[in-house]
């Protein structure tokens, strides 16, 4: 950062706590009260004293640099709020609303460097210390950019950039020169540790350019760019609503009426079998759109597989799975023609989880039934019947007012001819909880998610298969963070009797593998490919859930380097040298 103010350019640092100091700030607070997140308000301002440790230490280390040169420059630092970074009232999770960085501006009109202390603000409403939340100092950092009007963010790192994969867990990873903002955003979401979630999304929903860099090199990293959709970030606000510089972008809510469903019934719920399945589609050159899998609750050792195909695909399809019928040994290839796709498209979904049960609440107050749900990063799709599409996609437009609508389905693939994976991300901190023996009707999936997102907990993978025939009920799953199965099973409860569903059965004992890149949907080999990869290393997949540039799986916690390190060779993403890793983390 001197190196860079010596160039002439203006420079704002933000800073995260050292090393384990917050480690040890949480254990300090434990020892003191048995409950301490319980004091949410003290507990904030605790944990904002390892970024004010920080922030001190450099302004102080610079300024002897400086003095030793005899350079005419200062470094300052700045807390959240000096900085005017001001938030919503959630202690822990808070939101920014905006920033007014008149200090930071003068500083900077004065020559200093700025040293702002990132993952905290102040809120607007009780003028008290705040913290954002996981991921905050890059939060921080990008918002702090935005404000100023900075070219470019650059996050430093402990490693050289984006990989293809973790390099901790394959060393072959080749670091990638650019990455387009929606891939980094399916990146994110889907475990990549080197930029957190909800800094792209901010990044994004403003054009801003991030480089990913090394702490401990002077080499380039990965930047993070790409075009976004021009629309007005508050659009789809409701009364009482306050637009706030994270405010979730509703891009469009898109359909297709062209579309058909296929599902492979009663399928043997074991290693290999959803290879199988898509190499047959692969192989008949059927390009497949949304997929989910769920082990079924009340089928042990059974499980459904359910796709959307183009409607003029459906017989070609139908009549080569049941060629294989008694190889696969599923029971039966149940076909419906005449669904439509109907899809919420924006930047923030996943870290707003209203705007989801929003969703579904609109189509259920249309009287429209959703009979599979599949989520990504940008994107939450259900499937409905053909002649319910129209009244779904007014409800759902209705409902986001003020944002594009758009007939057609909505797509991301942008590579041409050629397939690309851009990496293999993965993450251990999630958990599944199934709610089996829903009733297949129009409002219970809304309810539940409503639920969920008054409870203030992020989901990430949802996945909804089609009913019974013979009970007309059916099990949704979704993942969450493993920090809040609790909290969300408690919310549940509350809900039980009314929705009318079994127990929840939860499952902490997970990880996600998801392979991210364009051309996909256009690619039915690549679906093929990744579970085939899967298979020959001995790894069963428990839950499928698609996007236009993204395949996720769940697998058994155990499995996951074993299936990161398959995945990876399987697409060619190995380099002919090791990465180089470096040690260390921050916030």
């Amino acid at each position: 950062m001197v190196a860079t103010k010596e160039q002439g350019h203006d420079v704002v640092v933000a800073v995260s706590a050292m090393g384990d100091t917050t480690d040890e700030l949480i254990d300090l607070a434990n020892k003191v009260s048995p409950d301490a997140t319980a004091h949410a308000r003290e507990f904030d301002m605790l944990l904002t004293s390892g970024e004010r440790q920080s922030m001190a230490l450099l302004a102080m280390a610079i300024n002897d640099v400086a003095n030793e040169r005899g350079l005419a420059y200062e470094a300052r630092s700045f807390t959240g709020s000096q900085a005017g970074l001001i938030t919503d009232a959630q202690h822990g999770r808070a939101k920014i609303l905006s920033i007014t960085p008149e200090r930071i501006q003068a500083a900077l009109a004065e020559g200093a460097i700025a040293i702002v202390a990132g993952f905290q603000g102040v809120s607007k409403e009780t003028k008290d210390i705040t913290t954002l939340g996981r991921g905050g100092t890059d939060t921080t950092a990008v918002a702090l950019a935005v404000a100023l009007d900075a070219d470019v963010c650059e996050i430093y790192t402990d490693v050289d950039g984006v990989f293809t994969a973790d390099p901790r867990i394959v060393p072959t990873a080749r670091k990638l020169s650019v990455v387009a903002f929606e891939e980094m955003l399916e990146l994110a979401a889907s475990g990549a540790k080197v930029l957190h979630l909800r800094s792209v999304e901010f990044a994004r929903r403003h054009s801003l350019p991030i480089h990913v860099r090394s702490s401990f090199s002077t080499l380039n990293g990965t930047v993070v760019k790409g075009s976004i959709d021009t629309v007005s970030p508050h659009g789809d606000l409701q009364p009482g609503e306050e637009a706030g510089m994270e405010a979730p972008i509703v891009a469009a809510i898109a359909y297709d009426s062209s579309q058909a469903k296929i599902t492979v019934v009663n399928a043997p719920d074991q290693v290999g079998a959803a290879a199988k399945v898509f190499e047959i589609i692969a192989g008949v050159g059927i390009n497949v759109d949304m997929v989910v899998q769920d082990s079924s609750a009340a089928r042990a050792g059974r499980t459904d597989i359910t796709f959307t195909l183009p409607r003029n695909d459906v017989e070609r399809a139908k009549k080569a799975l049941d060629l294989a019928r008694a190889e696969l040994g599923f029971e039966d290839v149940d076909a419906k023609e005449m669904v439509g796709k109907v899809s919420l498209i924006g930047a923030g979904l996943r870290t707003q989880p209203k705007k989801i049960a929003d969703f579904f609440s609109a189509i259920a107050q249309a009287g429209v039934n959703i009979q599979m749900i599949s989520t990504s990063e940008v994107r939450v799709s259900v499937v409905v019947d053909d002649d319910e599409v129209q009244r779904a996609w007014e409800a759902a437009a209705a409902r986001f007012s003020d944002v594009a609508v758009e007939k057609v389905s909505y797509g991301l693939d942008t590579n041409g001819d050629t397939p690309e994976i851009v990496g293999v991300a993965h993450d251990r901190g999630e958990a599944k909880i199934t709610i089996a023996g829903v009733s297949d009707e129009p409002g219970k999936a809304a309810r539940i998610f409503d639920t969920i997102a008054d409870s203030g907990i992020n989901i990430d993978m949802i996945v909804q298969n089609v009913s019974a025939k013979e009970t007309g009920r059916t099990d949704i799953s979704f993942t969450l963070p493993r920090a809040d199965v609790k909290k969300a099973r408690a919310a549940l409860a509350d809900i039980q009797a009314e929705v009318d569903f079994s127990d929840p059965v939860t499952d902490e004992q997970v990880g996600k593998l998801s392979i991210v890149g364009a051309g996909m949907r256009t690619h039915p080999g690549i679906t093929a490919k990744f579970f085939a990869a899967l298979a020959a290393a001995g790894v069963l997949i428990r839950m499928v859930s698609t996007s236009e540039i993204r395949v996720s799986v769940l697998v058994s916690a155990d499995d996951l380097d074993r299936a990161v390190r398959a995945t990876h060779r399987a697409f060619g993403l190995d380099s002919d040298e090791e990465a180089i890793v470096y040690g260390g983390t921050g916030r």
